[in-house]
């Protein structure tokens, strides 16, 4: 897929994997049609690519696509500063950090809308090699570890599997009293 922003209408959802040094930071972008999710975009930088340009490609991102309704961003190596940024300059960005049991619950829905066949992509090679290279094994402790073979990345998958995770909750809406007594709806996310 080429890095060129799409210019299209609906409802998208996105996955963002940032990396700074050895890994490429890449960002996924899921359309919903109907039943289905739709990989319409991915882009790799480059390697050693400053956060602050990944974070000016999804302003310009959301600005064309306008109704990119949730940005996972992970958020683990990154941290937290660098998904602030984003928040301020980009809508609806929330950090992730991928703990094994969270891997687990991601994996667990991108699996279930896959095997639904609900979850279309393109023939990309190296995105296809990243799907099929994840590996999962369970230690001596009972945890489960999540690798890539060494000379592998992974960072497509992540930020495809976050794109996909990003489509599973949708604003509730949270009754709360105010101090006058009154009812106050006010949207949340659900997980």
């Amino acid at each position: 897929m080429t890095a060129a922003i799409p210019e299209l209408s609906g409802s998208f959802y996105a996955g963002v994997d940032l990396a700074k040094k050895e890994d490429f930071s890449v960002v996924a972008v899921l359309r919903k049609d109907e039943d289905a999710l739709r990989l319409i975009h991915l882009n790799v930088f480059p390697q050693r690519t400053e956060y602050a340009d990944v974070i000016n490609y999804l302003k310009a991102l959301s600005e064309r696509l306008k109704t990119i309704h949730r940005i996972l961003v992970d958020q683990t190596g990154a941290g937290e500063a660098a998904v602030e940024q984003a928040k301020k300059a980009v809508p609806n960005i929330e950090g992730i950090v991928l703990t094994v049991p969270r891997k687990q619950k991601i994996l667990e829905y991108v699996k279930l809308m896959m095997r639904e066949k609900r979850v279309l992509f393109p023939y990309e090679l190296d995105f296809l090699q990243e799907l099929n290279a994840e590996r999962f094994e369970l230690t001596k402790s009972g945890q489960i570890q999540f690798s890539h073979p060494h000379g592998t990345h992974d960072d497509r998958f992540w930020a495809f599997t976050l794109a996909v995770f990003a489509t599973k909750t949708t604003p509730t809406l949270k009754i709360r009293c105010s101090v006058s007594g009154r009812r106050k709806a006010k949207p949340r996310r659900k997980t």
